[in-house]
């Protein structure tokens, strides 16, 4: 994706939230309405991202599409969105994320070169932006996971 994206040409989800929504606004809409209520917005500077995902990518929505983004290619649309340039770390509000130590939120932490915290697991949310994330199994608990810049490299464990 060199240069200006096309990406979304103007046309960002009306659902956008604290700072950027990446979901559309089909069926599966309904988590980034729910988290958009979410009490929490900002905390400590913190550049939060909603979107579907997994420990590998997220999926971006555009228009009628959905394109799955690698840590890399979310870093540059990251990067681009107005605010993102004064945070001090980012919030994957997305499944699943920050499930394996060298996967999508670490790759992302060292692309950004800022923390990034992600779920260990699916996330949900209430209508009121009340969110949780399921416990992984009956002895790890579902939580947000650090990821600081400097981990892992790109492809390589």
């Amino acid at each position: 994706m060199k240069g200006r994206s096309s990406l979304f040409d103007g046309k960002r989800s009306r659902i956008a939230s604290g700072d950027i929504s990446f979901m559309g606004n089909g069926k599966r809409a309904d988590f980034a309405r729910y988290i958009s209520n979410r009490p929490d917005k900002d905390p400590n500077g913190m550049f939060d991202v909603i979107a579907h995902g997994t420990s590998k990518f997220i999926e971006v929505s555009a228009g009628n599409k959905t394109y799955l983004f690698d840590a890399r290619q979310a870093a540059n649309l990251i990067r681009r969105q107005q605010g993102f340039s004064k945070s001090k770390s980012v919030r994957l509000l997305s499944c699943s994320t920050g499930a394996d130590p060298a996967g999508f939120a670490q790759h992302l932490a060292n692309a950004l070169g800022k923390p990034v915290y992600a779920p260990n697991n699916i996330i949900y949310s209430y209508p009121n932006g009340k969110y949780w994330i399921k416990n992984v199994d009956s002895k790890t608990r579902g939580e947000f996971i650090e990821f600081k810049p400097g981990g892992i490299k790109h492809g390589k464990k």
